[in-house]
């Protein structure tokens, strides 16, 4: 007997090496065209992985249409080398897959620990109730080291650690000698710093998010723009300041032209956040307003924390008022936590809440809030398949990322 409505069997590609082999896009939805592709990528590659992955998909498929009335299969394909943007492009393609099929369960195919980073995005959306890791069978002299060094090296990735950092050092020190090793250990001490605390991918999410937000139609633009002039004029000062001043030694004349531009940068981060608050509130994502106001305040507190450092470095100060003014800034940080969640919207119920989707427990969209009764603390929204009006009490519903989550 099916006891399953609509199944869904997903494989993901989260690296895409389906378009950058083949030149399809995901996702690819039925039987008929994941086979089409599996067959093309196994062509351009026989030892791709995900090619398996997509012809075991399908057979997935037949065994789940053993057990559910409606059962589709689909593909999904990221971007890149993974990170944020192909997360993103997986998430934007599930949901047009459910468009076409609006699967109630998913069951996920896949090849290695890479995919599997995308399960909680598939478990946000819909309940896995299946999963099946596909391993390739291999010959003995394919499993060889030699063979697994020299497919690494075709990564560009890894070719440019370990061909370029060597290349660099030998190009440094044919140039400029002894003095390579202290730039080479500067570049290198960079380079680990940023892989080590996550600043690269940090980075890359913040330039991703102000492309995103960069827009004309936004009413934040006004003040991206003037945050992005402001960074561009702290730096032409600092290099202008820097030029012009040679009665002090170059390291303490670096410092003095930096420091000169903390408040620039300070203006324009707080351009930003202005800008994003704007945002926030034009889109009625009013939830997203203590986290601004902790932004706010921790730029501020960022810029006296780096001034106190810098009068200390320049001798123009002592130890005990750059310590004295971190712990200042601790506090005044504390009190802003614990003010902000007082005031935080996910701890009340308001008219802000009106119109954010409402997901059940098991992450199926069930409908949007369309009014909140304030004296009873509740939320009213009609669910979309038996439209029938539901009233749920605070009790029984939490406020996550924009979304009301049910939990009883």
């Amino acid at each position: 007997m099916k006891n399953l409505q609509s199944v869904l069997v997903v494989c993901v590609d989260r690296d895409d090496d389906l378009g950058k082999k083949t030149g399809i896009r995901g996702p690819v939805i039925g039987k008929k065209n994941v086979l089409n592709a599996a067959v093309k990528l196994a062509v351009a590659d026989p030892e791709e992985s995900d090619a398996n992955c997509m012809f075991a998909s399908v057979k997935k498929l037949e065994e789940v249409k053993g057990h559910a009335k409606n059962a589709e299969v689909a593909c999904l394909t990221g971007a890149g080398k993974g990170g944020f943007k192909s997360d993103k492009t997986v998430a934007e393609q599930l949901e047009k897959v459910l468009n076409d099929f609006p699967a109630e369960s998913l069951v996920l195919v896949t090849d290695g620990a890479e995919d599997d980073q995308v399960i909680p995005i598939l478990q946000s959306r819909l309940t896995i109730i299946s999963k099946q890791r596909i391993v390739i069978k291999q010959a003995h002299q394919v499993e060889s080291t030699f063979y697994t060094i020299k497919e690494a090296l075709k990564d560009p990735f890894v070719s440019r650690i370990v061909f370029g950092v060597p290349g660099l050092i030998l190009l440094l020190y044919f140039l400029i000698g002894s003095l390579s090793l202290q730039i080479v250990s500067l570049i290198l001490g960079a380079y680990l710093l940023v892989k080590g605390f996550g600043i690269e991918e940090m980075s890359l999410r913040t330039m991703e998010n102000l492309k995103n937000n960069f827009s004309i139609k936004r009413p934040s633009f006004p003040f991206l723009l003037g945050g992005f002039f402001i960074v561009v004029f702290a730096i032409i000062t600092a290099y202008t300041t820097f030029i012009s001043t040679f009665d002090i030694d170059p390291l303490t004349n670096a410092v003095q032209s930096i420091q000169r531009t903390y408040l620039l940068f300070f203006l324009a981060g707080e351009s930003f956040v202005l800008g994003k608050i704007v945002d926030v509130l034009h889109f009625k994502k009013a939830f997203r307003l203590p986290e601004q106001g902790i932004i706010a305040v921790s730029l501020l507190l960022l810029w006296v924390i780096l001034d106190a450092g810098t009068e200390v470095f320049l001798k123009r100060a002592d130890l005990n008022w750059f310590l004295g003014t971190i712990l200042f800034s601790f506090v005044i940080l504390l009190l802003v936590f614990r003010f902000t969640k007082t005031v935080d919207v996910r701890n009340r119920v308001t008219r802000l809440l009106v119109g954010l989707p409402v997901y059940n427990k098991d992450g199926l969209w069930v409908g949007n809030v369309e009014r909140v009764n304030s004296e009873k603390e509740a939320v009213e929204f009609k669910e979309h398949k038996t439209k029938q009006a539901k009233s749920v009490s605070k009790s029984k519903f939490q406020l996550l990322e924009g979304k009301i989550v049910l939990i009883g």
